[in-house]
């Protein structure tokens, strides 16, 4: 059990360096915590019941991911100004040419930046 918490402790260390902790915390409790309680039946001989147990984190886990909706590819490919059928080189393009415009070391917002960049990753990992 020792050995579980200082892994669950050394994850969350590295979640929290790579900016994807606090996002995700209720996700990564909840299904954290169904492990751990999974993993603690096991050891006791309730099998059957870490099984479930540990099958309830795994669907909690998957039900809470968040969703990208046809609303965020719609609002990427406006901010883009791209059509549906746009392929990953006329997203490259557009993405180029939007980051010309508003880039920050051009005077523009760092903010716009950044929610193009977002938009183009959004898109490219279809």
């Amino acid at each position: 059990m020792i050995l579980a918490l200082l892994a669950a402790a050394g994850l969350a260390w590295w979640l929290h360096r790579e900016g994807l902790l606090l996002p995700n915390l209720r996700r990564l409790g909840v299904a954290g915590g169904a492990l751990l309680l999974a993993m603690r039946l096991v050891a006791t001989g309730s099998v059957v019941a870490g099984v479930v147990v540990a099958m309830t984190g795994v669907a909690w886990w998957r039900w809470s991911a968040p969703s990208k909706t046809r609303r965020d590819w719609a609002a990427a490919r406006a901010l883009l100004g791209i059509e549906p059928t746009a392929d990953a080189g006329a997203v490259n393009a557009a993405w180029r040419r939007r980051m010309a415009e508003v880039h920050p070391d051009r005077g523009g917002s760092a903010e716009v930046a950044a929610r193009i960049t977002a938009a183009r990753d959004l898109l490219l990992k279809r």
